[in-house]
C-alpha cells in the first residue's frame, strides 16, 4: 500500500500530528505545498481558522485526482470545537468520490492556546498517543 501524508499548518499543531503519523507509517510527512503524485492512503491534515479550513487546505483538497488518491484519513486541529471546517474538507472529497476513512480531530483550546501568529506544536503525551493510535488504525483497514 502507498502512503502519503499531507499538511497545512498556521501555527504548527497540525505539522506536529502529521510528524506523529509519519513515525508510524515510515514515510515523510509534507506540506500541501508538495504534490501527490499517488497514493493508496493519504493522510490529510489542516487547521480550522474561524470556523473554516485554510484556503490553501481547501485548494490542496480540490487538486487532487481520484484516480490517483484512492481514500483520505482526515486529521485536523483546531482552538475550539470541531466546525464547518472539517465537514468543508469531507463535502470536497465526496464531490471529487474520494472517500474519508477516518477522522481525527484535536482541540488545542485552553491551557496554553497558541494566539494567532504563535508557534504551536508542543503535543502532550496522551495526543501523542491518540494520534498514533488513529494511524494504525487507518493503516490497517
Amino acid at each position: 500500500m502507498t502512503v502519503a501524508i499531507r499538511y497545512q499548518t498556521r501555527n504548527g499543531n497540525t505539522q506536529a500530528f502529521a510528524n506523529q503519523i509519519a513515525e508510524v507509517a515510515d514515510v515523510p510527512a509534507e506540506s500541501v505545498d508538495t504534490p501527490v503524485t499517488e497514493a493508496d492512503l493519504l493522510f490529510f491534515g489542516g487547521g480550522t481558522y474561524f470556523m473554516r479550513p485554510d484556503s490553501s487546505a481547501s485548494d490542496f483538497m480540490k487538486s487532487l485526482d481520484p484516480e490517483k488518491i484512492k481514500k483520505i484519513a482526515l486529521f485536523t486541529t483546531s482552538g475550539g470545537p470541531e466546525m464547518v471546517s472539517d465537514k468543508a474538507l469531507t463535502k470536497i472529497a465526496e464531490k471529487k468520490g474520494i472517500p474519508i476513512v477516518g477522522h481525527f480531530h484535536q482541540v488545542m483550546g485552553g491551557k496554553g492556546m497558541k494566539i494567532i501568529g504563535s508557534r504551536g506544536g508542543k503535543l502532550k503525551p496522551e495526543q501523542i498517543e491518540l494520534v498514533k493510535k488513529f494511524a494504525k488504525e487507518m493503516l490497517t483497514e
